[in-house]
């Protein structure tokens, strides 16, 4: 993971979901609070003027705009879906990966609406 502790450039994010990405293996989840950037939406932007960044480390390296990357902003669908395995946190603590998986989308059963999430071997858009 980056180091947290020293300031970082704010920049707009790229959306993993907007990336063409091969499978990924997910090797550390992190949900750091802290100041938001100027491209942070409003109503993420807590009472307290912070903000939670839902970060992934990948086992992978990706070149983004020019930079070595493996770290990723993700989505709160994303989050809950990492959160939903027993024991994530000792899983991942012990070395072990989440994945092969994919970025892709899938259809609200609330309200039909299309949200990004982790596709896994055998599911539809794998």
């Amino acid at each position: 993971m980056g180091d947290y502790n020293k300031p970082q450039e704010q920049t707009k994010a790229v959306r993993i979901g907007l990336m063409i990405l091969p499978k990924i293996n997910i090797k550390d989840f992190q949900t750091n609070r802290g100041k938001p950037s100027p491209y942070t939406p409003k109503d993420s932007i807590g009472d307290d003027g912070l903000t939670d960044y839902n970060v992934i480390d990948t086992v992978e390296t990706f070149e983004v705009n020019n930079q070595v990357v493996r770290s990723f902003f993700v989505t709160p669908a994303i989050v809950k879906q990492i959160q939903r395995v027993p024991s994530y946190q000792s899983e991942l603590s012990a070395g072990k990966v989440f994945g092969p998986c994919k970025i892709g989308q899938k259809k609200s059963a609330k309200n039909n609406a299309n949200y990004w999430c982790l596709l896994f071997p055998g599911e539809e858009g794998y």
